[in-house]
């Protein structure tokens, strides 16, 4: 009896590890989004944006980018595939809404999408304006620290 449990312990045990690949693979093919872009979670910026709002300070969208672009259009979450491909011109979302409790920003460069990506939390604000310029400013909403962050262009 006990090398039976053994060797269905052992079968489980193979089959979970086939699933954990398999969910893998899916995950990179989500990754990949829609026509080989999709959106992807960018650790470097969410961190710059919460340390600006945890310092209530200011600076450049752009310098806190590695990456060359010339407009930014950003959403918050709730946001429909249909909206954000009405502003964009094309297709980004492989869901048909923005589930993630952050922002996206879905930078062009050449008229062409570029990047898209997620910023968590959800620290940006817009005032209802969906696209930006490369002069665009991340400014403290109050004199406070840890707080919310406007968008505006200088």
């Amino acid at each position: 009896m006990r090398g039976g449990t053994a060797v269905a312990g052992v079968a489980v045990l193979l089959l979970c590890t086939g699933c954990a690949e398999t969910g893998n693979q899916v995950s990179e093919a989500y990754e990949a989004g829609v026509g080989g872009r999709g959106v992807t979670h960018d650790e470097a910026l969410s961190d710059d944006i919460r340390e600006l709002s945890r310092r209530g300070g200011t600076a450049k969208l752009a310098a806190l980018t590695e990456f060359a672009w010339e407009k930014v259009h950003v959403f918050s979450e709730g946001a429909s595939a249909r909206q954000v491909e009405r502003a964009v011109g094309e297709p980004v979302l492989g869901d048909k809404f923005y589930y993630d409790a952050g922002n996206l920003l879905v930078f062009e460069y050449n008229g062409k999408v570029s990047k898209a990506v997620s910023v968590l939390p959800d620290l940006l604000v817009t005032d209802g304006r969906r696209s930006w310029g490369p002069d665009t400013v991340l400014k403290p909403q109050t004199r406070s620290r840890n707080t919310l962050l406007r968008l505006s262009e200088e």
